[in-house]
């Protein structure tokens, strides 16, 4: 009898507990509602067909999803908590004079780092991007790599920047830039969405429209140091790269007044040092981490103001520079944990991340994804959306493509 009535005591806590979860599930779960619109300036409004994926930041659980004919995604049974949203929209040829009133593709993008979800409601996310087309970043490798003594070894790094339209580009004049390194800490300059803020800036020398012609499916790489870094006697037989003459275009010479650490290779020309947040390293080093890195369209930046960090205590100083100047740029952390939220560039520039992992020595790139192949001319992924435009190369290799 005893255990009759253990058996029915436990029959009866089981009930409660069920009928305490399915209140639990009624209470706690909400319904919410995404507006995706098309940039101001649009003839159309509501963004329809657009894609929204959407990842709560404490389950990990990621919903993909299409805006309904209103532009809209309705939410239903969302638990409460905060969320990431990123949502693209491309686009076609057919579409564009209609949604966009001008003619050719166009790739659209947003994102909203930590959308907190307590109740039921709706945000709206306006788009932003443009068509396809001019120079983009194409590969960015900074991880460095591992010598026979498992040394650190971080020259072998280089950008590439590719001719993504069909017309003869040229690169004279043009500068990029990086941002302070990739970090697990926020920065108070991503408070600010219409500025990028850099820790270094370089130009490639030349007469703006006339000098270092790009032809459409071809690139420019710019060495940190452009030698052969497998057989030089200076460089690393593990490292990936020959960065040497006819491989590189230019070089990262660094000789700041009273720091000529560096070694200038007779062999490839240097872009010409604009800034650099710090002048006692040796060499001009993005950050092993990752940083953000853009391209500028040409100007004097040599007279552009810089400003500390706001909050900051260190007193580095930082080139200011409007985001209507990029050109490009791809944003990049140290690994798939980093949230979106520890961001260096603007949304407006970069609405996600990329990435390597694995810290120092990786000797791995990250690449920007082929969309496709037009009369032999590889067109580019370019929807300034890192997450979805780049990969991770494990053979950085100036160039090439991605696998």
């Amino acid at each position: 009898m005893k255990k009759i009535n253990c058996y029915l005591s436990l029959i009866a806590l089981l009930c409660v507990f069920v009928s305490c979860r399915k209140d639990f599930a009624q209470v706690d779960t909400l319904s919410y509602t995404l507006a995706v619109r098309y940039p101001s300036l649009y003839p159309q409004v509501f963004a329809a067909g657009a894609t929204v994926t959407i990842k709560n930041t404490f389950t990990g659980e990621i919903s993909k999803l299409t805006t309904n004919t209103d532009g809209e995604v309705n939410l239903q049974d969302i638990i409460p908590g905060v969320y990431t949203v990123m949502v693209n929209r491309e686009i076609t040829e057919e579409e564009s004079q209609a949604i966009t009133g001008r003619v050719g593709k166009a790739f659209l993008n947003a994102s909203i780092a930590s959308l907190r979800i307590q109740e039921s409601g709706k945000t709206e996310i306006e788009l932003r991007g443009g068509a396809i087309g001019g120079f983009v970043i194409k590969e960015f490798y900074y991880t460095g790599s591992r010598t026979p003594n498992n040394a650190t070894y971080l020259y072998d790094g280089f950008v590439e920047i590719y001719n993504n339209s069909t017309d003869t580009l040229f690169a004279g004049g043009i500068s990029f830039g990086a941002t302070k390194p990739g970090s697990t800490i926020a920065t108070k300059f991503l408070e600010d969405q219409q500025n990028v803020y850099l820790a270094s800036l370089w130009t490639i020398p030349g007469t703006v429209g006339v000098d270092h012609p790009v032809a459409p499916g071809k690139s420019i790489v710019i060495a940190v140091d452009g030698i052969n870094h497998k057989t030089d006697p200076k460089g690393n037989p593990n490292a990936p790269t020959d960065l040497g003459a006819g491989i590189a275009d230019f070089e990262t010479y660094f000789n700041p007044p009273g720091n000529s650490n560096d070694t200038d290779s007779p062999d490839v020309p240097n872009v010409t040092l604009i800034y650099s947040s710090s002048l006692t390293v040796f060499d001009w080093l993005p950050g092993v981490n990752g940083s953000g890195l853009v391209i500028l369209s040409p100007d004097d930046y040599a007279d552009y103001e810089t400003v500390t960090e706001p909050g900051a205590t260190a007193p580095t100083r930082y080139v200011k520079v409007s985001t209507d100047k990029v050109i490009d740029g791809v944003d990049c952390v140290a690994n798939s944990t980093i949230t979106l939220d520890k961001k260096r560039l603007p949304n407006t520039i970069d609405s996600g991340v990329a990435f390597v992992g694995g810290g120092v020595g990786t000797a791995k790139s990250v690449i920007r994804k082929v969309r496709e192949e037009i009369n032999g001319v590889k067109v580019l992924m370019d929807t300034n959306n890192s997450s979805s435009d780049f990969t991770i190369n494990d053979s950085p290799s100036p160039k090439s493509y991605s696998k």
